[in-house]
């Protein structure tokens, strides 16, 4: 091949304009079709030769990518001369495009190397570029006028396209404006924000500069501002298509408006409860103690990074994910979710706060109350994503909840939150322990429980996940063990017997296998009879340290799998301290994870959640993952505590 593509409109880009050229016959827009695509495929290509974020790997790449633009013009001219005559209109259009096309080239990159000042990039010129941009798409269909014989429709056409394809590129700006940043390509909204092109000398300065033009971007009215240029370019668009109203590409219209009217909505939204959280929020100077060791060292490191992340909302943790319309869901396309990270975090200024004499007890208290303040209505308790009815509430997050509720003291609010949802999982138990993750009532099931349940059914999987039912035993533990003492048996040995002959415990919904290891050996920890599970899962931990100090899923080592098994290492030593040299592979650990360290603190973003796309029906379409630095540094601050209280005790 000469490079794959994934599916998209342009596969059948000239069938959708079709309706306004009635008389073309099938074969010649079959034959144009292909000649559009070839040719369309050579220009992502070129543009990919722009947007490379190395210029080794420009290097690298040109020789082989250069042939493939070559390759693939050829063969669309070949095509392109069956379908017209050299003295056909086409050609004098398809020119004109093309030479508009090189000269927005031309002019973006004169913004990339400096030689205009972003401060030139206006609205016009923005719109102006993007349009031009796009000539292959009007060449598209100023192929369909000749061959249809008419010209009449292309000027309002032309005019729909352009529209469509101006506020496409404020949408793909908005989204992009971090990389953008990065690598110095200017846009409407990124000038905006930033004025003159920014620079810094590191990765920490830049973290700055993106965070400051951030705000500006946000609550300063840019985003709005180029969404709703997007919709008032597309409001002129849709005009233009009044005379066909059963145009196919006016689906491609209503998909875009929708993403950009939902967006706008959203950003709307987070931006007035940001502020007023902003507005609302008590006062916080945390002054951290100077670090008795090197783990408490990074330890305070990481809290300073995540108390700041606080102040600002944690937007940086929120989970964003598409679902799309064809799967029969009834919520917003976006779904956006946090309770979950939010109650990780929660829980790690529980463990900071207990080092610091409650310090930190503003912040738990008021992440307690977001908490709580996210609880679905009924029976089920808290879901991944709260706006999507079709995704029932789960343990996984009940139990998160629960952990935190019992750490931060607010204990009442367990049982007045917490009981319910926690009876209709405990009640479904099996005889071998296993529950489920989801929490839908067994009986008098209202209508969208029904409607959950068909989607566990068929969308979700149903079943019980290993890592899921340590989090929740675990709570149980927490909350009554002497209570819960026959949940707690029953779960642990059906999760011994699921550990695997290499010590480690899979994940549903993870990445690799080292949450799955540290939520099970953290449960363990609190059982008597499960000694030898919890060596054999430490002597897995020990041969999967990497030579830097690092553990990883893959062949590299990375900071959350690192965190996650230091946490697993810590659990089976405080169960059961053994006289292999733990301290050994933490403290190898510990210079990893200084060197990952960025100058605030932070974490890299590594995946961390793992979700699969229609694995029910037909195994996984897609993969979805999530990760934040701000979900990577928690985990850091929680191993960089417990092993701080290790080594104390054994100092």
């Amino acid at each position: 091949m000469l490079g794959g593509t994934v599916a998209s409109f342009y596969d059948a880009f000239p069938h959708l304009f079709a309706a306004a050229f009635p008389s073309i016959p099938a074969t010649q827009l079959e034959t144009f079709s292909i000649a559009s695509r070839l040719y369309a495929t050579s220009i992502f290509l070129h543009d990919k030769l722009y947007d490379e974020d190395s210029q080794a790997a420009v290097a690298r790449a040109l020789p082989i990518n250069a042939a493939r633009v070559l390759a693939l013009q050829y063969e669309a001219y070949h095509l392109l001369h069956e379908l017209f005559p050299a003295d056909s209109v086409f050609w004098s259009d398809f020119r004109g495009y093309l030479i508009e096309f090189a000269r927005a080239c031309a002019e973006e990159q004169r913004f990339v190397v400096g030689d205009r000042s972003w401060r030139d990039l206006s609205e016009g010129v923005a719109l102006d570029i993007a349009r031009a941009k796009n000539g292959v798409a009007r060449a598209t269909l100023a192929g369909l006028a000749s061959m249809s014989g008419t010209r009449s429709p292309l000027p309002a056409l032309v005019t729909a396209l352009d529209g469509f394809n101006a506020a496409s590129q404020m949408l793909d700006d908005l989204r992009d404006w971090k990389e953008d940043l990065r690598y110095g390509t200017p846009s409407l909204v990124l000038a905006r924000a930033a004025g003159e092109k920014p620079s810094w000398t590191s990765g920490e300065e830049f973290e700055n500069v993106a965070s400051e033009v951030g705000l500006r971007l946000f609550y300063d009215g840019h985003a709005a501002y180029v969404l709703n240029l997007a919709l008032a370019e597309l409001d002129e668009a849709e005009r233009a298509l009044e005379r066909w109203p059963n145009l196919a590409w006016l689906t491609a219209h209503k998909e875009l408006r929708e993403e950009c009217a939902l967006l706008l909505a959203d950003l709307q939204r987070i931006v007035v409860e940001n502020v007023q959280r902003l507005v609302e929020q008590e006062p916080v100077d945390v002054v951290l103690p100077p670090p008795k060791d090197a783990w408490q060292a990074l330890a305070w490191s990481s809290l300073r990074y995540i108390v700041e992340q606080w102040r600002h909302g944690f937007g940086e943790t929120r989970h964003v994910m598409e679902f799309p319309p064809e799967l029969g869901l009834s919520g917003p396309q976006f779904q956006r979710g946090d309770t979950f990270q939010r109650a990780l975090i929660a829980d790690a200024f529980c463990d900071a706060n207990r080092e610091l004499d409650d310090a930190l007890r503003v912040i738990v208290d008021s992440e307690v109350r977001y908490l709580v303040s996210r609880k679905s209505t009924g029976a089920g308790g808290w879901a991944y994503f709260p706006d999507l009815p079709e995704l029932p509430p789960d343990a996984d997050d009940l139990a998160e909840v629960m952990q935190v509720l019992w750490s931060s003291g607010h204990r009442g609010e367990i049982t007045k939150y917490c009981l319910e949802p926690l009876s209709v999982v405990l009640d479904g138990a099996r005889a071998d322990g296993s529950f489920e993750t989801w929490v839908i009532p067994s009986s008098d099931r209202t209508p969208a429980e029904m409607r959950q349940l068909d989607f566990v059914d068929r969308m979700w999987g149903a079943g019980a996940d290993p890592e899921v039912m340590a989090n929740l035993l675990y709570a149980l533990a927490l909350l009554d063990r002497a209570r819960y003492a026959d949940e707690i048996a029953r779960g642990a040995r059906y999760l011994m017997n699921k550990q695997s002959p290499d010590g480690f415990w899979a994940s549903t919904w993870y990445h690799g296998p080292y949450y799955g290891t540290y939520a099970c050996l953290r449960l363990l920890g609190e059982v008597t009879f499960a000694g030898d599970s919890i060596e054999k899962a430490a002597g897995f931990l020990r041969r999967s340290q990497n030579v830097d100090g690092g553990w990883g899923s893959g062949s590299a080592s990375n900071a959350m799998d690192t965190a996650l098994a230091l946490l697993g290492l810590a659990a089976a030593q405080s169960a059961a301290p053994s006289s292999r040299p733990d301290v050994a592979y933490a403290s190898r650990a510990l210079a990893y994870l200084n060197r990952e360290a960025g100058g605030d603190g932070s974490l890299p973003s590594c995946s961390f959640i793992r979700m699969e796309v229609g694995r029910v029906t037909s195994g996984p379409t897609r993969i979805i993952s999530y990760g934040s630095r701000t979900i990577t540094t928690t985990f850091a601050l929680k191993a960089a505590i417990a092993w701080h209280r290790i080594t104390s005790k054994s100092s």
